[in-house]
């Protein structure tokens, strides 16, 4: 009779550890996957101005908010890296609200936590009645664009009219480490970074982008001392992780004039992961 206890125990055991295997093996909380909640917001309407004699022909200005935000969920194995990434769009979107308010609410709440940013800059421009412009728009998309075992990439795209010629587009991508919640910087090591070689393989990415395919028309495109031949100025906003390669970012007027836009493109991983530094390598791996 005790031996049968036993026996029964032991395959008691077995089977719960064979089912907690098998769930693990499948649950994306487990396997560390990134889970996002996506919330969007849009306010569209037109404001009437009390505006000084200089513009007494405009009466109105329209005013539109567009939000979209990939919001990061809690989950067991990436709590660090999720509160990372939380901060980093909560720190971006406070910045660029005039009275700089800051949600510290509920963090799991995606739809309060963009809703309260939307209000804020709808109120930013519902404030303004006297702002002599025909409108005013802001549109934010913060996007999950790439994801591994080790990292996870967001990309940030603003595209905003505050008056003025034109408006204003930023756009970029940010890789975070899984393990630790890192901003990865440095995809590059500094000596490849002066080689030619790479240089070259920048030269054909912003070539790509202009349709050009003469290196003496490019010199013509960007700013003086920008791109040489025997020089490239790179992004002040460093690269990121995608699926095919590594994205490049060039914001206006960064290296070229406001006509001739921000240059972006994908080198791929065959081509430029020679010149990795060994914190971005091991992130491939």
């Amino acid at each position: 009779m005790k031996n049968s206890i036993s026996l029964s125990a032991i395959l008691l055991v077995a089977t719960l550890l064979t089912g907690c295997k098998y769930f693990s093996s499948n649950d994306p909380f487990a396997t560390g996957e990134f889970l996002t909640d996506n919330a969007k917001y849009h306010y569209e309407d037109k404001v009437m101005l009390t505006l000084t004699e200089p513009y007494e022909d405009q009466d109105s200005t329209v005013i539109l908010v567009n939000l979209d935000i990939d919001w990061p969920k809690q989950t067991g194995k990436n709590i660090i890296s999720v509160n990372a990434v939380r901060d980093w769009i909560n720190e971006h979107l406070s910045s660029l609200n005039q009275y700089k308010k800051v949600y510290d609410a509920d963090m799991d709440a995606a739809n309060d936590f963009v809703k309260f940013y939307g209000d804020s800059y709808k109120e930013d421009f519902t404030s303004a009645s006297d702002f002599p412009a025909p409108g005013l728009s802001y549109e934010l998309e913060i996007k999950k664009i790439f994801e591994n075992d080790k990292c996870v990439t967001f990309s940030y795209l603003l595209d905003q009219y505050l008056g003025g010629a034109h408006g204003g587009r930023t756009h970029y991508g940010v890789t975070f480490r899984k393990s630790d919640g890192k901003i990865i910087r440095d995809f590059l090591t500094l000596r490849d970074v002066e080689d030619e070689s790479l240089n070259n393989i920048i030269k054909k990415g912003l070539m790509k982008y202009w349709e050009i395919d003469n290196e003496e028309v490019l010199y013509e495109y960007t700013w003086e001392n920008k791109v040489s031949k025997y020089y490239v100025s790179q992004p002040t906003t460093p690269p990121c992780f995608v699926k095919e390669g590594i994205l490049f970012c060039y914001q206006e007027y960064e290296i070229a004039a406001y006509a001739a836009g921000a240059p972006e493109f994908v080198v791929p991983y065959s081509e430029i992961s020679k010149f990795f530094t060994p914190t971005a390598a091991d992130l491939l791996k």
